[in-house]
């Protein structure tokens, strides 16, 4: 009966939404049809684009000169026709934190995103309670929000801190990890017999460590019931089951090469066993394929949240018609590597809805990125070819969406991102060849070091190229701003603090020795690190919902954990990783920071070092990287490579003109709300830089 009645409630908020959605529908019909009339009152005023983890310094990655060399004309044509200059981040120098910093002109302790993944009082702290790309996570409204306040007509694509959508009258497209949408992330599928990689990544085969599998290991199988003709093999072809959102592709492994040994070489694909999809080769992709996946309402895809009930997941599921793209990475069944690319867009990702098949149709199948976070495409040597096409292939996508946009999206206001330029830096095969400062450089022969700048200077090429289409899209009266949020340094070795802090007796945990995954227990843990750059402690013991501790007993705890973070966590050579550790209650006049949002100890790392969450069975403290660049918990200022470009151009705006020095991410937004002229909210603490107007 108890069943039963769940049952009814179910299929009574079931029709609830149906009904929800189809108003939804009807209203955006009538937007449809609204916005096929010209709107001759609406002109361009401001397009600003941010590109992720663009790093722009005057040492390395210079890219003004780069500019001045005609290496990057469209940008080399912004400085001519307006102004420009770097730009310094916010602490702890990540993506999210500092997109919030641009879009509201405030520092974290104002605008409230301390962290992506943020543990605030009142819920467990192996949850995520408070996700810093969520556009409810601000504690101030973001320019697009203030904007449409005051009637201007605004679109964002690809922008972190943009979703749910808080925009009204206007568009959002897609944005990043803001939990909202229907979003099926690249999947590789690998042979699920070597056990060797799939211990390496323990955790990070998923969302940000938690979230649905990037890497799912699949074992591979005698052929059984293929209708089809079968190629011929000079082994005995293999098979396996390809697995993911609800559908499954079948995978047939076999050998074209009659040399004796079993040398696989090729994959066909089908999903039936009686049609094929593909037929490939070690590197080759496929066309941009039909498919169906499923998504359940139902499901976060979170492992650490409680479930609902299986069958509510399944009755809850909904079905996506998209496109799927494929690469062969590996083709040898023993170690096979797939890569599936999804089409980034969907009806469930855009706001109106009904311009998804309007975009899709204009641009094709939407990339918006390379790889994953954490990144997959960086344990094999196969990987970066990989890398490379996705990057192309985002770069491409992104280019027709500014024409696109500029034309079409009837906007006051576009603010776009694309996270390729972070993605390529911060990978494994491009930093530790270009920046002297990884200890990697020196082993780095030249042809390969000038190879690994051709493939940066190509993916920085193909953001210049975007920055073409703005300029020739956009009326004369537009303010054109071209910046970014963090920049780039290498990374050398990453710090597992978990194992420093079980090493004392801290922290309780457990390994599963097959897949490397671990368990903490959380009664038994008195202390912790979570990312990016936050210690949690509590005499009594982490479990349950987290409260900030006080009295003897936490005072003494913390000084001792400080003490052995300053004293005793040191490198085989001697070297303390720790740059700074502040105190929860003075992290918003140290760090600007919200004290309400971050740790009970704040700590930030030396250039080189990074902090990372992984428990493992050896308890090492210290490893060396498999990544080669990274940003997070690094004071900005204590590197040049944390900059950013800064580059405006427009009505009001100098032509020819450098900026004496360097400008502050909380300045951006002043300035260009002035330009506009825009009255200057409140919260707002960077200042106008009057020294790029005309006139002064």
């Amino acid at each position: 009966m108890q069943t039963a009645n769940k049952k009814t409630i179910y299929y009574g908020l079931t029709v609830l939404v149906t009904m929800i959605l189809a108003g939804l529908l009807y209203l955006s019909a009538n937007r449809e049809q609204k916005s096929a009339e010209p709107d001759t009152d609406h002109h361009l005023k401001l397009y600003w684009f941010i590109p992720d983890g663009l790093r722009a310094e005057p040492t390395i990655f210079k890219i003004f000169d780069w500019a001045a060399e005609g290496k990057l004309p469209n940008l080399k044509k912004m400085m001519e026709l307006g102004s420009w200059g770097y730009s310094m981040p916010v602490f702890p120098g990540h993506t999210p934190t500092n997109f919030a910093t641009l879009l509201t002109g405030s520092t974290p302790k104002v605008h409230g995103i301390a962290d992506g993944p943020m543990h605030i009082e009142g819920y467990p702290l192996k949850m995520v309670s408070k996700g810093g790309f969520s556009s409810v996570a601000k504690k101030v409204p973001p320019i697009w929000y203030t904007l449409e306040e005051r009637g201007l007509i605004a679109t964002v694509l690809s922008v972190p801190g943009s979703t749910p959508p808080e925009l009204d009258s206007g568009i959002t497209i897609r944005g990043r990890w803001g939990g909202w949408g229907v979003d099926f992330p690249a999947v590789i599928f690998h042979s699920g017999a070597d056990l060797a990689l799939r211990k390496t990544q323990a955790m990070d085969n998923r969302v940000f460590s938690y979230g649905s599998e990037l890497t799912r290991y699949i074992d591979p199988t005698d052929l059984a019931d293929w209708q089809l003709d079968l190629p011929p093999t000079f082994s005995p072809a293999k098979e396996a089951a390809l697995a993911n959102w609800g559908t499954t592709i079948f995978a047939l492994f076999y050998d074209t090469t009659d040399n004796g040994v079993a040398d696989y070489d090729r994959v066909l694909f089908s999903a039936d066993k009686n049609t094929v999809m593909a037929d490939l080769g070690t590197g080759d992709w496929s066309s941009w394929l039909p498919v169906t996946l499923e998504w359940e309402l139902q499901n976060d895809y979170n492992i650490h949240t409680p479930k609902r009930m299986a069958w509510e997941r399944s009755l809850s599921a909904i079905t996506v018609a998209t496109t799927t793209s494929f690469c062969v990475i590996d083709a040898r069944p023993e170690s096979f590597r797939l890569r599936f690319l999804y089409d980034n867009l969907n009806q469930y990702l855009v706001k109106p809805s009904f311009l998804s098949r309007e975009i899709g149709e204009a641009l094709g199948p939407m990339v918006d990125f390379p790889d994953n976070y954490p990144p997959q495409l960086i344990y094999t040597e196969g990987d970066r070819a990989t890398f490379l096409e996705e990057s192309r292939r985002s770069l491409t996508w992104h280019r027709k969406a500014a024409a696109w946009l500029t034309k079409n999206s009837n906007s006051d206001l576009i603010i776009h991102d694309t996270y390729t330029p972070n993605q390529m830096l911060t990978s494994r095969w491009w930093m530790a060849h270009l920046d002297p400062a990884s200890s990697r450089y020196a082993a780095t022969d030249e042809a390969t070091r000038e190879e690994r700048r051709q493939e940066v200077m190509e993916m920085y090429q193909g953001i210049d190229q975007i920055l073409g289409e703005i300029m020739k899209g956009a009326d004369p009266d537009t303010v054109i701003v071209f910046s970014s949020d963090h920049g780039i340094l290498p990374l050398n070795q990453e710090v597992l603090l978990n194992n420093f802090l079980a090493a004392h007796g801290l922290l309780n945990f457990t390994v599963d020795q097959f897949t490397g995954t671990y368990v903490i227990d959380w009664a038994k843990t008195k202390a912790v690190f979570l990312k990016m750059d936050n210690i949690y402690l509590n005499p009594a013991g982490l479990d349950g919902n987290y409260h900030r501790a006080s009295g003897p007993a936490y005072d003494k705890l913390r000084q001792e954990v400080i003490r052995l973070v300053k004293e005793e966590l040191k490198d085989s050579e001697g070297n303390s990783p720790l740059e700074r550790i502040v105190k929860w209650e003075d992290a918003a006049t140290e760090l600007g920071l919200p004290a309400d949002r971050v740790g009970d100890l704040v700590i930030a790392n030396h250039p080189g070092y990074n902090w990372i969450e992984d428990l493992t069975s050896q308890q090492e403290v210290f490893r060396d990287s498999l990544k080669s660049g990274y940003k997070q918990a690094i004071i900005p200022e204590s590197s040049e490579g944390m900059l950013t470009p800064f580059v405006i151009m427009g009505p009001g705006v100098k032509k020819g003109f450098q900026l004496p020095e360097i400008i502050r991410h909380i300045d951006q937004y002043p300035t260009i709300m002035t330009l506009l002229d825009q009255p200057v909210p409140d919260f707002v603490e960077g200042r106008p830089r009057i020294e790029l107007f005309t006139g002064n």
